[in-house]
């Protein structure tokens, strides 16, 4: 087949996926139909059916084109960044500032793709999950740094982020988009580093007394609950 047919296809994929966003994101997956999809790509349920399985297929491929998008402009906005807390408050701002900026795209990935058990099995959930690596970069990046602290799996502080901020924008989109995504952001990026930096062993020693006086408080409460 000529270069002229492939364009041409791969321009039709782009409208319908497109319309799915707009459908998709406007209702739930359930009341969405592949009929209405069709109707706003302006193509006849057949063509959808030329390069979607079903509409589940059809959902999960959304990723594919978002991803990317979120990729680039992450990758714009961390130029020019040296160290890793910057860059770490930079991609919390930008993580809250695109589903700002694309609220149907949130709407699918916090209410649909993401407790989705289906969709973790698809190319499409990896692709969703693959810029993970870049923000695992920056966290181990902060560790060697000293920014970050060490005592800690990167990976857990990348789910303690992650968490934050996904919480936050499906909270959000729960509240029917009633207030600023980005009002907050600063306090909300603040607690964030907050969270993550290093404690110097004063304060570490005191967090240790602080958490061993109250295990020993809940014990003296719970044994005269055993000897009855």
């Amino acid at each position: 087949m000529s270069a002229t047919h492939y364009r041409k296809k791969d321009a039709t994929r782009e409208q319908i996926v497109k319309a799915a966003i707009e459908v998709f994101g406007g209702k739930s997956y359930l009341e969405a139909s592949i009929s209405e999809i069709a109707q706003r790509a302006e193509v006849a349920e057949g063509t959808i059916y030329q390069h979607f399985k079903n509409k589940e297929d059809l959902l999960f491929f959304i990723p594919n084109e978002r991803t990317n998008a979120f990729c680039e402009g992450l990758e714009l906005h961390l130029q020019g960044i040296q160290d890793a807390r910057n860059k770490l408050a930079k991609f919390a701002w930008y993580y809250l500032y695109f589903f700002k900026a694309n609220p149907e795209y949130a709407r699918i990935a916090m209410l649909e793709l993401r407790v989705n058990k289906n969709f973790q099995k698809t190319n499409g959930y990896r692709l969703f999950r693959g810029w993970l690596k870049t923000l695992r970069d920056i966290i181990e990046q902060g560790q060697q740094e000293g920014s970050v602290r060490n005592d800690m799996d990167p990976v857990i502080i990348q789910e303690l982020l992650l968490g934050t901020l996904e919480h936050y924008v499906t909270r959000w989109l729960l509240k029917d988009e009633s207030w600023d995504l980005l009002e907050f952001r600063e306090q909300t990026i603040e607690l964030l580093m907050n969270g993550i930096k290093p404690v110097s062993c004063e304060e570490a020693k005191t967090a240790a007394a602080t958490n061993g006086a109250a295990a020993e408080n809940r014990r003296s409460k719970t044994e005269p609950l055993k000897n009855k």
